[in-house]
């Protein structure tokens, strides 16, 4: 397994991404909050540079294709066709059901796409993450973690990162959302983790993994980047 700056995973021939959220922007302009449907254009790109790089033979999805729980807007279905038709050239296509993929089968189906809870490639477990697995070691998302670096005045940057369980074989991947960053690893407690595999759990030995545009960046265990000293 090797996991990538673009906040993808590869395994020997596959390439694997989580959370892509399409349909955001819809979402949230139904709640009253406008801004530039850019997300799918975005998450295009980067799947173009992907392929381009590391030539899939399989591209698989670790859930949350969509955004919206209870039923598939306009947006999603015609963003969703819309990559799912390109990732279809390109390679076989594997979907995991996430938490927000209700009525992804909807449209799947009609493009003889299966869903699935989860896969086994080249004997590592691939969930999404939202119900526990006792299958070891596991490629996980949810989480969409992430930090914030701050420098002397105070200012931040936050980067989506990887987080690595040692002890337990787990890796957790970033959102491949540019708009989801999620879960702010430098300020959560053990509480704020969203899945079972890792509410409540000790997290002070998770290795840690920013994604950047320099690379792929060793930020070494979450204990050690809290006792830093982050600002609110």
């Amino acid at each position: 397994m090797i996991v990538t700056r673009q906040k993808c995973v590869l395994i020997e021939e596959v390439m694997v991404i989580a959370d892509l959220h399409i349909g955001y922007e819809a979402v949230l302009e139904n709640e009253g909050i406008h801004m530039p449907r850019m997300q799918t254009a975005a998450i295009r790109d980067a799947l173009i540079e992907l392929v381009d790089r590391y030539e899939p033979d399989r591209i698989a999805v670790l859930g949350d294709f969509k955004h919206e729980f209870s039923r598939n807007l306009s947006q999603e279905w015609e963003d969703v066709r819309y990559l799912l038709s390109m990732m279809t050239e390109w390679a076989e296509v594997t979907l995991i059901r996430g938490n927000h993929d209700n009525y992804l089968a909807n449209i799947c189906s009609r493009m003889d796409i299966p869903l699935l809870d989860s896969t086994i490639l080249n004997g590592i477990t691939l969930v999404h993450g939202h119900q526990s697995c006792d299958s070891r070691p596991l490629l996980m998302a949810h989480e969409h973690p992430s930090i914030r670096l701050f420098d002397a005045v105070g200012a931040f940057i936050r980067l989506p990162c990887f987080l690595y369980d040692r002890g337990r074989k787990i890796v957790v991947m970033p959102a491949f959302s540019p708009l989801a960053m999620g879960t702010d690893l430098t300020m959560a407690g053990p509480d704020d983790f969203l899945s079972p595999l890792l509410k409540g759990e000790r997290t002070d030995s998770l290795e840690v993994y920013a994604c950047s545009d320099i690379g792929l960046l060793d930020m070494g265990t979450l204990s050690g980047l809290r006792s830093l000293g982050w600002r609110e």
